[in-house]
Formats: structure tokens, C-alpha cells, sequence
């Protein structure tokens, strides 16, 4: 919870210090994009979301759509995210089970309106990564994985591959 918690006081600093405006227009600013980057663990949520098609794909397709999926979830991120300060991030609960753990937070808007955010974690060398999040009790994981299985069936793994490479947003 310690690691997390940091990592996400200092993106609500970020993005409260930047306006909605820039943030519509170019998505997230370089330095909240690093520290994404430092908790986040884009290729596990990949594997995660695309089941067991991760296996079907080679090395180099692997890293296109980690690369590709990464850029989605970043651009959708900085374009929704409303931060104008007053909404708070309460952690209530963390559970360690080994090598994962899971994090309990509710986001506390200004009218005091409450939405469950729940942050899955590994332990990657002693970093406590995310490799899913779970907003009002759906997972991200879960929604991209329908998504995903959706675009699969009716055409295949690598046409979801060249569609995620060519979407402007």
C-alpha cells in the first residue's frame, strides 16, 4: 500500500497542476506518464487481457501489442481523467496473498460522491507492480479481455493486433 499510495499522491499533484484543456488535447503529461510507467505493469495486463491468445502471438507481436494496448489505456486515461483537486483517494485495505496483493481505495469527488477503485499487484523484484485495476467492482482486465475475445472470433488475434496499431486514440 506504501508504494502505491506514493505513486498516486504524486500523479494527483500532477494532474491537478495541469489543466483539463491539456489534458483532452495530449493526453498525460511526460511526468505523470513515467510514473504510470514505474507502477503499472503494461505487458502482464496485456497477457492478462488477451487470455490465452498471448500464446498464439511471437515474441515481436508481443511486444506491438503491449506497446499498442499501453498507448490505448494512456491516451484514454489523459483524455477522461477529470482532476481538478477536489476529489480525494482514500486507501481503506490492503490484502497480501505471497507474491500478490490487492489494495481497497474509494475516490472521494468534491460532492462527496464515492467510487471503489481496487488495485491488483504483483511483486516484480521487490516493486509492487499493477497488472489490474478495478473501478466500481469492474475490472479492467475483465472488460478489455470481452473486448478482445469479441474482435477475435470474428476475425483473428493479428487483425485485433493491426487495429489496436492503427487507432488515432
Amino acid at each position: 500500500m506504501a508504494q502505491l499510495s506514493a505513486s498516486i499522491d504524486e500523479f494527483v499533484t500532477i494532474m491537478s497542476n495541469t489543466s483539463v484543456a491539456e489534458l483532452r488535447a495530449s493526453g498525460l503529461p511526460e511526468k505523470a506518464r513515467q510514473l504510470v510507467f514505474s507502477r503499472f505493469d503494461f505487458s502482464e495486463m496485456t497477457k492478462r487481457s488477451l487470455g490465452s491468445h498471448w500464446k498464439s502471438l511471437d515474441q515481436r507481436e508481443q511486444r506491438e501489442f503491449v506497446v499498442a494496448f499501453t498507448q490505448r489505456l494512456l491516451v484514454f486515461y489523459g483524455k477522461t481523467v477529470r482532476s481538478t483537486g477536489n476529489e480525494k483517494i482514500q486507501f481503506t485495505r490492503e490484502v497480501r496473498d505471497g507474491k500478490q496483493a490487492s489494495v481497497e481505495t474509494k475516490v472521494i469527488s468534491g460532492n462527496g460522491d464515492q467510487t471503489p477503485m481496487d488495485y491488483r499487484l504483483h511483486d516484480v523484484n521487490g516493486q509492487w507492480m499493477v497488472y489490474d485495476v478495478l473501478i466500481d467492482n469492474v475490472s479492467l482486465v475483465n472488460n478489455y479481455r470481452a473486448q478482445f475475445e469479441r474482435v477475435i472470433a470474428k476475425s483473428s488475434v493479428q487483425d485485433l493486433l493491426r487495429r489496436m496499431k492503427n487507432q488515432d486514440s
